[in-house]
């Protein structure tokens, strides 16, 4: 939370004003520091609009709560916001920003397993297992908040990505595109004890190659609320090895190959202060899927889901949050091996669980957690370095986490025993954060198996 200034003579304003309840119109705000971010798009990050009226009382809030809205955008590594008094009743706010490192050519390296800890602990450390190439990307390329990237990899999976987006093409609309290819020697095919099966061919052939392209239609008509419009053609194909041998339901029914058409509508209301590691407000979602759109009959899938967050500051600096995701197949026909996806997979894990997979067309999980802040400092770097890395902002927090979960799974459950009833997990994490932007985690996670162990987690805030 950045800090912020105020003059004497505003002081002594405030004060009274708070007295009295008096109202101040935002007359104008002014941006220091923003060499490459537009003002129109700090202006539509913010929480404080020009003409906007605020109570005086609580002025102090709404400035802590509008930085954190900046911050948690990753443009920014540090916001100070100071009020000028033009009257009684006018102020004009001025921004001094620092903003963060935006382009980031640089040599890939990373794993081709689900997470850290499943590397570490279940494929040995094998490097054969790791993904290198390079990934261009710039996260502000015309200083609207546009992160444009592509990736090239080799190694155990060899991909090539493009993706752009531009948040604002007419009024509060804006459009996303990308085109993906990916191929791979080594394929998850069957979950078996809730751990993922992987096979090679003996000549080495590929065994999967992925195909997508699409269109991401954008809508943000006020600071909390976005929508989105995806369609997008996939082409996902296997080894005959695969679908013979392996797993014939990979696809369903022996298939090598499957095209299909892809929907997708999400909605975002969003009040937390602060998206990467939220203190307070509160958070809901919803997101329906269509596969199929009966163009082909490859596959076809209907499924939706609802998420809901909420944090609440406690006295003496502690923070209590609760998440919640429910997610169901609306279509109950069965679904194919490489389509059924549930906790384990695209960051939905519970605390205890990182070394599981539980695949299913339907799941539940509540994660509770209680956390404060240890240390929280700034430090000087040296001078020659640039701007954006000067100031070098850390963050170490203390969290406890208790989850619930369960998943339904009506099909591959007879070698999956934690799939159809409920899971439990538990532990301390210690959580750093650094530039308000990269967040690490190191949780100690306890399950209803028995199970424990240390698991790094990592994510970042573009």
């Amino acid at each position: 939370m950045s800090s912020f200034k105020y003059s004497f003579i505003f002081l002594l304003f405030l004060s009274s004003a708070l007295g009295s309840q008096a109202s101040l119109v935002v007359t104008d705000i002014i941006c220091e520091g923003n060499k490459r971010t537009k003002e129109s798009t700090i202006f539509r990050e913010s929480r404080i609009q020009i003409g906007d009226t605020l109570q005086a009382k609580e002025l102090d809030q709404l400035i802590v709560q509008n930085e954190n809205q900046l911050l948690s955008t990753g443009l920014f590594n540090s916001i100070v916001t100071k009020i000028d008094t033009i009257s009684s009743e006018e102020i004009i706010v001025n921004y001094a920003i620092t903003e963060n490192w935006y382009l980031y050519p640089s040599p890939l390296f990373e794993l081709a397993d689900r997470n850290f800890n499943v590397w570490w602990q279940e494929q040995g450390r094998d490097l054969r297992r790791t993904i290198y190439g390079m990934d261009l990307s710039h996260f502000n390329l015309t200083g609207r908040r546009d992160p444009f990237k592509i990736r090239a990899h080799a190694g155990y999976t060899r991909k090539i990505e493009f993706n752009y987006t531009f948040p604002i093409i007419w009024k509060n609309w804006g459009l996303a595109g990308n085109i993906f290819y990916a191929d791979n020697k080594e394929i998850g095919y069957k979950t078996i004890g809730n751990k993922t099966i992987f096979g090679m061919h003996p000549d080495e052939e590929v065994m999967r190659i992925r195909r997508r392209t699409g269109l991401r239609l954008l809508n943000r008509p006020n600071v909390y609320t976005h929508h989105s419009f995806r369609i997008e053609y996939h082409h996902n194909s296997v080894n005959k090895l695969v679908a013979e041998t392996l797993n014939p339901n990979y696809f369903l029914g022996g298939k090598t190959a499957i095209r299909f058409m892809y929907f997708e509508y999400d909605f975002q209301f969003d009040k937390r202060d602060y998206n990467t590691y939220p203190r307070e407000g509160y958070f809901f979602g919803f997101n329906f899927k269509k596969e199929g759109l009966y163009i082909f009959n490859d596959f076809d899938n209907t499924s939706a889901s609802i998420s809901f967050e909420y944090y609440k500051t406690l006295p003496k600096q502690w923070i209590v949050g609760w998440q919640t995701r429910l997610k169901a197949n609306l279509d109950r026909s069965p679904v194919s091996y490489a389509n059924n996806t549930g906790l384990g997979w695209g960051g939905y894990r519970a605390t205890g669980f990182d070394l599981y997979v539980l695949d299913g067309t339907d799941f539940i999980i509540f994660k509770n957690s209680i956390k404060r802040t240890f240390f929280k400092r700034k430090f000087k770097l040296f001078a020659f370095l640039p701007d954006q890395f000067e100031t070098f902002p850390i963050e170490l927090n203390i969290r406890f986490n208790v989850d619930f979960a369960y998943v339904n799974e009506r099909t591959f459950f007879e070698t999956n025993l934690l799939n159809n009833r409920w899971i439990i997990g538990y532990g301390p994490s210690l959580d750093l954060i650094l530039y308000n932007n990269f967040f690490f985690s190191f949780e100690y996670g306890i399950n209803d198996l028995g199970d424990r162990g240390l698991y790094l987690h990592t994510s970042t805030a573009f």
